[in-house]
């Protein structure tokens, strides 16, 4: 490789990075604008402690009351009740007018992702209750 072309891409490579750092930060969804809106919040405490969320899906058109319980001895600060709330919100967004139960067990999944993967902490499927229209996952 000639000395011009090695400045060139050391060039262009900084001219990214730099962009990188200036460059706004990605969100992972957002729940502004959506008609499925979800609220978390950390109930009871110790080994009765749950986190309970409330929102909507959407069936044949019609927005629906969801609840979202999480059985977990861990109480969830506001950043990690937020991401848990735009998750479940993008969950309920992909899954408009499909079938109830797979809607409740995309929101499910959500669940566990964002523990799994966002809060680093292991939760079982069995843990995680969501209901719908008198339909429970």
């Amino acid at each position: 490789m000639s000395v011009l072309s090695r400045v060139a891409l050391a060039a262009g490579l900084a001219a990214v990075l730099v962009g990188g750092a200036f460059a706004p930060a990605a969100q992972a969804g957002s729940a502004k604008g959506s008609k499925h809106t979800y609220t978390c919040s950390n109930r009871g405490g110790g080994p009765n402690h749950t986190v309970n969320c409330s929102g909507l899906i959407t069936v044949n058109n019609v927005l629906n009351n969801t609840t979202v319980t999480v059985g977990d001895i861990n109480v969830l600060t506001d950043n990690q009740l937020e991401d848990l709330e735009i998750n479940l919100v993008n969950a309920a967004d992909s899954t408009v007018n499909q079938n109830v139960a797979l809607q409740l067990l995309k929101l499910e999944g959500a669940v566990v992702n964002t523990y799994v993967q966002g809060l680093d902490s292991a939760l079982f499927t069995g843990r995680v209750t969501v209901c719908a229209m008198r339909f429970c996952v």
